[in-house]
């Protein structure tokens, strides 16, 4: 026998009446002119349509912070110090607990965020309120229930919220400068932590704040690997307003096409940052012939372990450390990757200290 508790009405699990009319617009409204604390879910999708200025307006009329979603973690010019990342930083568990209005845009609210639903939404005010912009009405409800649907193309739904809140627009929100304040001393003790390893070799953690902290304000931040991509989002010391890589599905080995691809949709004008894995680095390494000819401005970084790094645990527990023929997670320490970046007519630098990166 099960307790089974009453079933929901269809309009909280699916788009019954679709639209951003001045309607739904007002209900938005009304809900962000009442909350405690209203956030701002930042997805990619922000970034790849260019409407970073828009957004931008919305979380100023609203005093509110921007949370970014892991896969849109490209900064909007502006408002970068108000900008925490969903998990990684106690800041943004805080701003969690404490939301009650969520304004979710450009994201299809998965799995990395946990449904909207899990882990850190399921505490502090856990009855908080979702508003929702979104273009495909199917995605409404469908992995937890919306409030507001506002079904529609960010750029012109983002902009009918701003114009609703302009007559009233929110104070900053009381604990802003302490977050913004605590926020920029967790990158600092990030930044200056002993970083020293049993084995000599350089730690994740520094070369991530190394080549980060070098990044210029413009250049183009392109991303891969599994365990590098986490410390990357970990001690990322640079605020970029463009970021490509590919979240979806743990996929490797993207990066340099990502890369180059960004670098020549950009006219090769900006600098480029690669940080990567070797274990992604090798899917596609013969495409630095591609830079090399295109005389891209490009830096990639290659983070070596010599090993299928986040594999290494789950190939122990399922067959044994050095107990199996099964092909294994490790390779060979003697693939030089520097050597390899100069066979292809690029520069290769070989590093194996933290401080001369």
């Amino acid at each position: 026998e099960l307790e089974v508790p009453p079933a929901l009405p269809p309009s909280s699990y699916r788009l019954v009446e679709p639209g951003a009319d001045g309607i739904m617009v007002a209900k938005a409204a009304e809900l962000i002119r009442n909350a405690e604390c209203p956030v701002l879910l930042v997805g990619h999708a922000v970034q790849c349509t260019r409407a970073g200025q828009k957004v931008k307006e919305l979380a100023e009329l609203m005093g509110c912070p921007i949370l970014q979603t892991s896969g849109g973690t490209a900064f909007i010019e502006g408002v970068e110090d108000r900008t925490f990342p969903y998990l990684f930083s106690e800041v943004g568990d805080d701003i969690v607990a404490k939301s009650d209005v969520v304004v979710a845009i450009g994201t299809e609210i998965g799995e990395p965020l946990h449904y909207g639903r899990g882990h850190l939404w399921a505490k502090g005010k856990t009855d908080r309120k979702w508003i929702y912009v979104e273009l495909d009405p199917e995605a409404i409800g469908q992995n937890r229930p919306i409030d507001v649907p506002l079904v529609g193309d960010l750029r012109t739904v983002v902009p009918q919220l701003s114009a609703a809140l302009k007559a009233t627009p929110r104070q900053e929100h009381p604990d802003l400068q302490r977050w913004i304040k605590e926020d920029k001393e967790r990158l600092q003790a990030l930044a200056q932590q002993d970083f020293k390893t049993d084995s000599g070799r350089v730690h994740t953690g520094q070369w991530v704040v190394e080549a980060t902290r070098a990044m210029p304000k413009n250049a183009i931040h392109a991303r891969d690997g599994g365990c590098t991509v986490v410390f990357t989002w970990t001690y990322l010391q640079a605020k970029p307003h463009d970021v490509v890589w590919n979240q979806n599905f743990g996929c490797l080995g993207t990066g340099l096409g990502y890369a180059i691809g960004a670098s020549i949709a950009d006219g090769g004008k900006r600098p480029v940052l690669l940080t990567t894995s070797d274990s992604s680095f090798l899917y596609h390494i013969g495409d630095l012939e591609v830079v090399q000819r295109f005389k891209l401005p490009m830096v990639i970084v290659v983070a070596v372990d010599n090993a299928w790094g986040l594999e290494v645990g789950v190939y122990k527990r399922t067959f044994g450390h050095g107990n199996s023929t099964e092909p294994g997670v490790h390779w060979s320490k003697n693939v030089r990757f520097d050597q390899i970046a100069k066979g292809l007519g690029c520069e290769g630098v070989y590093v194996d200290k933290g401080e001369d990166l």
